[in-house]
């Protein structure tokens, strides 16, 4: 299962140190090349950065995402296997339907689903 930025609703930015929670309240969730707008499933998942300096640049967003992606090792991912974890130079940028912009620049990424975190089916029409 692969985790999609698109549609993904952040329900808050968390900012400790120099590590960045984002919390998802509806991250959308799709098997293989299922990744059409409202296709999948939901869940809360857990993205965690740590970054390579503090800023506060756009970190009240939350809400819809038009789009993400995390830019690591010469690839633009725009969506990320449940499970991820990579140590390394990572860039990640996410563009929120309300027209905020977030772009953050870290070493390591981990992407987790909190204890107790079931998926749902989406129950959109087509």
């Amino acid at each position: 299962m692969q985790f999609v930025f698109e549609d993904s609703e952040v329900a808050q930015l968390q900012i400790s140190e120099e590590v960045l929670t984002v919390r998802f309240s509806a991250a959308r969730v799709v098997e293989g090349g299922r990744t059409g707008s409202g296709e999948g499933q939901w869940m809360r998942l857990l993205l965690i950065c740590e970054l390579n300096a503090l800023s506060d640049n756009g970190l009240q967003a939350s809400g819809r995402l038009e789009g993400g992606r995390v830019r690591v090792g010469g690839q633009t991912l725009r969506s990320l296997p449940l499970s991820y974890e990579v140590q390394q130079p990572f860039v990640l940028e996410l563009d929120f339907a309300s027209g905020h912009q977030v772009r953050l620049q870290g070493h390591q990424l981990q992407l987790r689903t909190p204890e107790g975190a079931g998926a749902v089916e989406s129950f959109q029409c087509g």
